[in-house]
């Protein structure tokens, strides 16, 4: 699935090498080669959250987003972030060779060695209350489909057989056609903790449900193609009605209210940066 910066709420087990001589600490998972480079050209970025056939590559990834790759957190629940890294002329463009079977976790502690070696990096963890949107069950209860275990446990890195999902992903896709956009959640052998976690991009979703157990979901929401809104205000409330359909769409299909227009506040980890620096040259 590829992603692109948009103001829209659009959003292991570890096997890791070890050294055995007397008195080696373990081997940290680093990429085999990592090339990180300065973009301040101030446009938009892309690029994909997981790597694919052995590469992950970025263009312009700000620093807040490499963090909450690294530490599979939403943006908000990174916090401390110097100035100089947020704003518009100081992102990174980052193309990153590993093995073409890394998982998930290994993945993200290759990113965490890379900042930590590159960037100076040093963080600490804590829980704040943050605003959050909570995944409740609708009036009636949630209609939810048991688990067919029609999926696959592979790596995200790990290419996916055509026609085949992913045991434990909502994955996301959009079609536009016929003045029409078509928005797509599909998930196979899922919680909705996972389902949380993957609306979780643009800020924390905490499961508020109660439910347990693992289910498949499919939910389809149909909106008009957007065009480019003539100012503020138009902008504000397509996002407003885009909200709303959402939340229409999963109580109807799903028995699920996400209401991302009601915000309650949460204890919600956070990722607290201590100190950080521009990467060293390649």
């Amino acid at each position: 699935m590829r992603r692109v910066f948009a103001p829209l709420g659009l959003t292991v087990l570890l096997l890791l090498p070890y050294r055995v001589a007397l008195g080696q600490a373990p081997m940290r998972p680093e990429f085999d080669v990592v090339s990180i480079r300065l973009d301040d050209a101030a446009t938009g970025g892309a690029g994909d959250k997981f790597p694919s056939h052995g590469t992950w590559k970025w263009t312009r990834i700000p620093l807040s987003f490499l963090v909450s790759y690294a530490y599979d957190v939403a943006l908000n629940q990174v916090v401390n972030v110097p100035g100089k890294f947020q704003t518009r002329e100081v992102a990174f463009d980052i193309t990153a060779k590993m093995a073409a079977d890394v998982g998930d976790e290994q993945f993200r502690a290759m990113l965490q060695a890379m900042l930590a070696d590159r960037f100076a990096f040093a963080m600490h963890r804590e829980v704040r209350e943050l605003p959050v949107v909570a995944i409740e069950a609708a009036k009636g209860g949630a209609k939810l489909k048991p688990a067919s275990g029609e999926c696959v446990s592979i790596p995200r890195a790990a290419k996916l057989p055509e026609g085949q999902s992913r045991c434990g992903e909502v994955a996301f896709s959009i079609q536009m056609k016929d003045g029409v956009m078509r928005s797509t959640y599909t998930g196979r052998s899922i919680s909705v903790g996972d389902l949380a976690l993957a609306l979780s991009d643009n800020g924390p979703v905490v499961d508020a449900t109660g439910i347990q157990g693992l289910y498949d979901l499919d939910v389809l929401i149909e909106t008009p193609l957007p065009s480019s809104p003539r100012d503020a205000d138009e902008a504000a409330g397509r996002e407003f009605e885009y909200h709303r359909v959402f939340n229409a769409a999963f109580e109807k299909q799903a028995g699920l209210r996400i209401d991302r227009g009601k915000l309650t506040k949460h204890p919600v980890p956070v990722i607290v940066v201590d100190h950080v620096e521009l990467p060293t040259p390649n």
